[in-house]
């Protein structure tokens, strides 16, 4: 991560002020325990606010966003990058998209979105396909071919379900028709040992079957 740092430091009119303030931020389901701790060791590592874990004595500084522990209110955008949205969330980002003006911004919004729903496909899927004016900004925001893609992935993935399904469904029908030839087969057993018993019976009284 700090590799991808200096390289854009590097880069173009950026590398004629190297002393340009930068932070990396790394964003979090959970909190690394273990790597916080493991710096903390070396470095300064101090929460700077609820959910944000900053970490000083880096050439570069370094924070920590732990998307779980944010306020959802005041952080919607960093809070969207999870693989936990719910509903509400979903709508409290379509709304601020909604009311992004500059172009720069809906560029950003849109890149945003498109993470989340990655992350998030059923959920946008199904808000997909309810429609309404949510609907229509977030076909908006996101490319019509992803979208497309993302049903039609979504609708291969229920084929999928739904042939596994049957496919069980069969399995379970052989197994109770080899149970019930296991069965019969055992009947039949027991049938000719039954006969081979009444024979015996007959030879020892003297009677030919």
């Amino acid at each position: 991560m700090l590799s991808y740092a200096y390289l854009y430091k590097a880069e173009g009119e950026i590398a004629e002020s190297l002393d340009m303030d930068m932070t990396v931020s790394i964003v979090r389901e959970e909190k690394p325990l273990k790597l916080l701790r493991q710096l903390g060791e070396r470095h300064s590592v101090e929460q700077r606010s609820k959910g944000i874990y900053r970490v000083d004595g880096l050439p570069i500084p370094l924070q920590f966003v732990v998307a779980k522990e944010l306020d959802r209110n005041a952080h919607v955008w960093v809070s969207s990058l999870t693989r936990t949205m719910d509903r509400e969330n979903a709508y409290k980002l379509l709304g601020n998209c909604a009311g992004l003006e500059d172009d720069e911004d809906r560029q950003n919004a849109d890149s945003v979105v498109n993470v989340a729903s990655e992350a998030n496909i059923e959920l946008f899927k199904k808000m997909i396909q309810e429609g309404g004016y949510m609907c229509d900004e977030l076909k908006e925001l996101l490319a019509p071919e992803i979208i497309e893609f993302k049903i039609q992935l979504a609708r291969q993935n229920e084929q999928l379900a739904d042939n596994a399904a049957r496919l069980a469904d069969k399995d379970a029908r052989l197994a109770d028709n080899a149970a019930r030839l296991a069965d019969n087969a055992a009947r039949l057993a027991d049938s000719a040992a039954e006969i081979a018993r009444l024979k015996r019976m007959l030879a020892e009284m003297g009677v030919n079957a």
